[in-house]
């Protein structure tokens, strides 16, 4: 099981790193389309908008598995341990929601976009927006993987 977490992991890692390089490649190649040949690329602004939708929605997993997010912790760290635990449960709790409610809106949305294509590129709207769908469903496996560590801390010493 840690095997297949670990490679979920990896590959939304790579997903981050191929689609930031995409969409700088892209972006690079309009500033010289641009300025050196005097030509910009009609579809390049487009491609870096959904790149970057793309990107965020896969790199809060990512930093939220980390730990990397800015936490205020000043007042937690002086609270009492039960009340202190407490919070960062219902901070965990929170995460999920929100995984759940970006997965469900986001699916309602996909059901009027697959109706929309882009201007620049053509591509179907739905398809812009599963990387949402993904990003969230990957949160909640993350949400999940951190409850699990809350109360198993053995757990967590074995993730990544």
């Amino acid at each position: 099981m840690n095997a297949l977490l670990r490679a979920i992991d990896r590959t939304m890692e790579f997903a981050l790193f191929a689609i930031f390089l995409a969409f700088s490649l892209v972006g690079g190649l309009q500033v010289f389309n641009r300025f050196v040949l005097g030509l910009p690329l009609s579809w390049s602004e487009e491609f870096q908008k959904f790149g970057h939708v793309w990107m965020v929605f896969i790199a809060i997993p990512v930093a939220y598995r980390k730990g990397a997010h800015i936490g205020m912790d000043a007042l937690l760290v002086r609270l009492a341990t039960p009340l202190r635990r407490s919070i960062e449960f219902l901070i965990e709790i929170l995460w999920l929601v929100l995984a759940a409610a970006i997965f469900a809106y986001t699916l309602r949305l996909m059901e009027v976009a697959k109706f929309q294509d882009s201007p620049g590129l053509g591509w179907r709207m739905d398809h812009v927006y599963m990387g949402m769908v993904i990003g969230s469903a990957y949160l909640a496996l993350v949400a999940v993987r951190r409850l699990v560590a809350f109360f198993r801390p053995e757990a967590a010493e074995q993730a990544p």
